[in-house]
């Protein structure tokens, strides 16, 4: 290995000059700390969601700060929608190197109680939109025939239940999308395509703001944490930036806990 100075190695490792990235569902609170870490390591950025106010907002503080970055406007539970805004993204952007899919909601229902509605609502949510939205970049990474990086957030809920809540769908959604992407990962693995799972606890954002405001809920929820709290939308897209950085090009197919410890105890 050549010898390198600690600036000349940390460029080489996880900087993305170069690289388009392409964010779905990259308004939100998570989404948007993925995206400005994205673009402050040099990446191109394709913002997509299902307003493109908030898409466009978010692309024009970006571009206003030095960034390249645009806004497409798309429905995650239309597969026609999301193969057009995948191409509207390779064609403004000339390819696509890097998704970091975002996507994600939940509808709570007690396991007695579920409709088949809502089940599908939150399995087309998590899971099919992941996977055509995975099939979409990988068709024009191969096409490139230069490699690519997957990361999708999964969830705690990708393999622990939650007791006294209705998440039936959204735990079998999420691990679903653990397993899924460890056969993506399998054969897209001679294209060079890396695909992996960043699956936090609970992260403070206004989707989850009213769980998080009840303190019975959060005391109880904390102190099954060793860490003794919730993740902050930052500490996400850290690890979502060293999965699509060259720093982990021999990773793939794995599912990190994002949990302050909660999958090492319970």
């Amino acid at each position: 290995m050549t010898e390198l100075n600690t600036a000349d190695l940390l460029h080489r490792l996880f900087r993305l000059d170069g690289k388009v990235a392409l964010v779905p569902g990259g308004y939100g609170g998570i989404g948007e700390a993925v995206c400005r870490g994205l673009a402050a390591v040099g990446a191109k950025v394709a913002i997509a969601g299902r307003s493109a106010k908030k898409c466009q907002d978010l692309a024009d503080a970006l571009r206003a700060e030095g960034h390249d970055a645009a806004g497409f406007a798309f429905d995650a539970a239309s597969v026609k929608q999301i193969n057009a805004m995948v191409e509207q993204v390779a064609g403004h952007f000339g390819q696509i190197d890097i998704l970091v899919n975002c996507v994600g909601l939940n509808r709570e229902e007690k396991a007695g109680q579920i409709t088949e509605e809502n089940f599908d609502y939150v399995y087309t949510a998590n899971l099919k939109s992941a996977l055509f939205l995975a099939q979409a970049a990988a068709n024009v990474m191969i096409a490139r025939e230069q490699g690519g990086k997957q990361v999708h957030l999964g969830s705690v809920r990708t393999q622990l239940a939650l007791r006294g809540r209705g998440y039936a769908a959204y735990c079998a959604a999420k691990g679903g999308l653990g397993t899924m992407c460890k056969q993506l990962a399998a054969e897209w693995s001679p294209h060079k395509i890396n695909v992996n799972v960043v699956a936090p606890t609970f992260v403070r954002t206004e989707l989850v703001a009213n769980m998080l405001s009840d303190p019975a809920f959060y005391s109880a929820l904390t102190a099954r944490i060793p860490l003794g709290r919730v993740a902050e939308p930052e500490e996400v897209m850290q690890a979502v930036l060293f999965f699509v950085s060259p720093a982990s090009d021999f990773v793939t197919g794995q599912v990190l806990y994002l949990d302050g410890g909660i999958t090492a105890t319970q």
